[in-house]
């Protein structure tokens, strides 16, 4: 099977629906195929990592008995695209084991320690050292993907941050406790679409908030709001598959050392009624996203001012009036007038006024989306799963604006 020096890593997807996929998914009309003969496993014979209807019951025994080859088919779904996309990280004697715990309308409390679902993610843990061993190979890493946030939609931001924040926790546990202490956790997560009403709109920056206070631990993808939608929720199969290699790239980046960091501001400099918002991460040059002509898969509608809100505190009339892109990783905003103070005041990106349902697109229509969106995006580096390249769309972010020391 696998020779003498070799790794498993286990591969887990948690989450919600855009993970577990929907009955109605139609299929992408594919062939079933190997992803890796030699590297590439699941517990299911079907090929497919999801080993139960509902994770949220215990697993038995039986549901992870047997190892089968991992199958790229009609129906499948992210986690088979992350996977395709992990394996050029691994080393030639490595191999990856997939598993799908995602359960469509699951609130992140329902995935933490002691919970039916964390066991079951126990269970997983205990039978993949025991494969391990089976197959004279290491095993110290885990790797998760997590999709969700719709479910906790009214969650408040700091409860979020708190609950997930513990769920790394007691995922890092877990896997110390099946190898000794010598565990190596990668908690892959893409960014929810905030299309909450106003003052309820914490998962998407408590995503963020979790992601940059662990770095090396937690490696946050990108956002999801620019893939078409079946029904403005759930994605529709290319969507799926989108997302997976959106993840998978993230994660193979971070194994490989390479590094990943999605696209995001990181300063807003005030000069009298100018704002230079600078930023950081994801792969090529910043611009709009334009309008497409005809049906698309991946997009946004028209937003003000590139999807930017100057958030001024109560009193004050403050507003932006332009946004331009004005350099690789620039873009400049005028205000309608020099703003008085700053104090309580937010320079917010993705939360444009009137945000509601459906939080994506459905017929090719980035216009009938609703949701928390940008305009932004990067023009892309690495290819994507059909072809084209992988853009950087940036997050969903509130900053601080500060003065220029020299204005």
């Amino acid at each position: 099977m696998a020779r003498p020096g070799g790794e498993l890593v286990l591969y887990l997807g948690l989450g919600q629906s855009l993970l577990a996929l929907v009955p109605r998914l139609r299929p992408l009309g594919e062939k079933p195929g190997l992803l890796d003969a030699e590297k590439a496993w699941v517990f299911a014979a079907t090929g497919d990592p999801r080993v139960a209807a509902d994770p949220t019951e215990p697993l038995s025994d039986d549901a992870l008995t047997q190892l089968h080859p991992h199958l790229r088919q009609g129906r499948s779904g992210p986690l088979t695209a992350s996977s395709a996309a992990i394996l050029p990280a691994l080393q030639p004697d490595d191999q990856l084991l997939t598993v799908n715990l995602a359960r469509r309308n699951t609130v992140v409390e329902a995935f933490l320690p002691g919970t039916v679902t964390f066991r079951n993610v126990q269970h997983c843990l205990r039978r993949a050292a025991d494969v391990a061993r089976a197959r004279g190979l290491r095993f110290e890493c885990l790797v998760v993907s997590w999709v969700q946030g719709q479910a906790d939609a009214r969650t408040p931001h700091r409860a979020y941050v708190q609950q997930l924040g513990a769920l790394v926790d007691g995922l890092q546990t877990a896997v110390d406790a099946v190898t000794g202490g010598r565990g190596r956790l990668l908690f892959c997560l893409s960014q929810t679409t905030a299309f909450y009403e106003a003052g309820r709109r914490g998962v998407p920056l408590a995503q963020l908030e979790v992601a940059e206070a662990r770095v090396g631990q937690v490696v946050l993808a990108g956002p999801e709001y620019m893939l078409e939608r079946s029904d403005g929720v759930h994605l529709k199969p290319r969507g799926a598959v989108r997302l997976g290699a959106m993840h998978g790239r993230a994660i193979r980046r971070t194994l490989t050392g390479e590094g990943w960091a999605p696209l995001r501001m990181i300063d807003a400099l005030v000069v009298g009624a100018e704002v230079k918002v600078t930023f950081a991460g994801g792969l090529g040059d910043l611009e709009p996203a334009g309008e497409a002509s005809g049906p698309v898969e991946v997009g946004v509608r028209t937003l003000p001012h590139l999807g930017f809100v100057w958030q001024a505190p109560r009193g004050v009339a403050t507003r932006i009036v332009e946004a331009s892109v004005t350099g690789p990783r620039e873009v400049s905003l005028t205000l309608s007038q020099t703003p008085p103070h700053l104090e309580k005041t937010r320079l917010a990106l993705g939360f444009p006024d009137g945000i509601t349902m459906p939080e994506g697109f459905v017929t090719g229509d980035p216009a009938t989306a609703q949701g928390g969106a940008t305009g932004l995006r990067t023009r892309g580096g690495d290819p994507g799963p059909f072809g084209e390249p992988l853009q950087d769309w940036a997050l969903q972010q509130r900053i601080a604006p500060h003065w220029s020391q020299t204005a």
